[in-house]
Formats: C-alpha cells, sequence, structure tokens
C-alpha cells in the first residue's frame, strides 16, 4: 500500500452534513408499505449513491430522498442503472425521476427539473504532483487522458475528447484508472471529487491534485411520462424547503443555549 495520500480536499459537498443527518429517522413500516411507490434510478456515485454489500440503495442523496418521499407520502424503490439506461428510462417513463444533473441537452425533450437539493458535485482534472494545474478545460486538448467507464461528461470535455490528437483511455473503474495515471499512462484523470475520494481511501496515490474543471448541483429530473412530473417536482422542493427551514430553526434555538454554557 502507498503512502498516505496528499490528496487536496478540494472537493467537497457543499450541503451541510447536519442537514443530511438531520433528515435520517425510520418511518414506521406498516406507513412505508402503505404509501404509493416511485421508482428512482441512480448510478453508483459514492457516497452520494451507491449500492451496499445488500443489494440495498444507500449513501447522502438516497437518505435525503427516501425522507422527502416520506414526508410527501411516497415511498422510493430504486433501481440501479447505468448512465445510458437513466436516460432511456427517462425517456420511456420506466423510471419517475433521477437525483442527477440539471440541463443535460439529451434530456431536456422529455424531463423537468427540481430545485437545487444543496449538494454539489465537482468534475475534476486529477493528476500526479509536478503536472500542469489545469484552470480550462482548453488546456486539455493535447493531453492523453484517461476517463471512468459508464460516467458522462459535460458537453464542452466531449468536444474537446473529439478534437483530442490522443483517443482517451477508458478505464473500467476508478482504481485502474488511478494505476494508469500512476504508471505514466495518462497525463489526467478525468472524474468526479467525491467517488475519486471514495476510491482514494482505498487507492492512496502520492502526489495527487485536483484541479477543478466544472461544479453543478444536484437535483431531481423527473420524466414528463409521469403524469404528475411537474406536480412531483414541486412536491419534493417543498419537502425540501421544509426540512431545510426545520434544519435552520433548530441551529437558531442552538446557538444562544451553546453560548450560555460556555
Amino acid at each position: 500500500m502507498m503512502m498516505h495520500s496528499l490528496f487536496k480536499q478540494r472537493c467537497r459537498a457543499s450541503a451541510p452534513a447536519a442537514l443530511i443527518a438531520f433528515v435520517l429517522w425510520t418511518v414506521p413500516l406498516h406507513a412505508e408499505e402503505a404509501l404509493p411507490v416511485l421508482n428512482a434510478g441512480y448510478i453508483s456515485f459514492p457516497p452520494i449513491a451507491y449500492m451496499d454489500e445488500n443489494g440495498q440503495a444507500h449513501g447522502s442523496i438516497i437518505e435525503l430522498t427516501n425522507q422527502l418521499a416520506a414526508d410527501s407520502g411516497y415511498r422510493i424503490n430504486w433501481i440501479n442503472y447505468p448512465i445510458n439506461r437513466i436516460y432511456h428510462s427517462l425517456r420511456s417513463g420506466d423510471i419517475d425521476f433521477w437525483p442527477g444533473s440539471p440541463n443535460v441537452p439529451a434530456l431536456k425533450d422529455f424531463t423537468l427539473s427540481s430545485q437545487p437539493l444543496g449538494i454539489s458535485v465537482r468534475l475534476c482534472a486529477f493528476s500526479l504532483a509536478g503536472s500542469q494545474t489545469i484552470t480550462r478545460a482548453e488546456q486539455l486538448r493535447d493531453k492523453q487522458l484517461v476517463l471512468i467507464r459508464g460516467y458522462t461528461y459535460r458537453d464542452q470535455l466531449n468536444t474537446l475528447f473529439q478534437e483530442n490528437p490522443h483517443q482517451p483511455i477508458v478505464a473500467p473503474n476508478h482504481p485502474a484508472a488511478l494505476e494508469l495515471l500512476q504508471r505514466g499512462r495518462g497525463d489526467y484523470l478525468i472524474s468526479y471529487g467525491h467517488p475519486m475520494q471514495e476510491a482514494m481511501k482505498d487507492y492512496p496515490l502520492q502526489g495527487a491534485d485536483c484541479d477543478t474543471l466544472d461544479e453543478w448541483p444536484l437535483v431531481y429530473v423527473v420524466s414528463r411520462r409521469n403524469p404528475q412530473a411537474q406536480q412531483l417536482a414541486d412536491t419534493l422542493d417543498a419537502a425540501y424547503q421544509r426540512r431545510l427551514a426545520a434544519h435552520q430553526a433548530i441551529e437558531a434555538t442552538a446557538e444562544p443555549l451553546a453560548h450560555e454554557q460556555r
């Protein structure tokens, strides 16, 4: 095992961890079973969304969504799909929504989006120490890039990949991608901050740096095949705002008490 990672922790979720924890109380089983079901797709994106060893969906966005749905009178049937299957299922209506990226051109004709959920994702160019710092995507135009199979990238990067004289190397997973970077097979690994942080726990890479290429909030992307698509988005938005307001009220109450105890 290599030395402890010097990975720069610049890829952080913007949502307060306390808010995620705040929503995690258990819904009684008999009440949950009586609720109507929504089918939701998710991709493996630890620690935000992933499948555990028992085949169950877990992660911060999974737990938040389960609670918001229960507060709104629903329960969720989670389905783990690759991203292309997510897109197809939103088009067909096989899933009602997906917690994912807003403003995806391929989805615009048959989906609508909720308001931002307070959790952001960052797309980064990872490299070894001593590499050129990337401040603009255009700097990657002539570099040998490593991508992760099953991930999608913003349109500006897809165009850049097509124009790059070097064919990007597509790794099956993050450990394989990190191995390619370590061996000098690629100049930059293009991936997302959250799953990279998780991968680095098991594969610490000496001197790996993250240069942010883009950042955007997660939303609920709702299929227009659902007859109440806009109502569903509005309902989940309202549930999130209620939770946020309640959390802020608790924090406001707790702060004076903390001062009194000093």
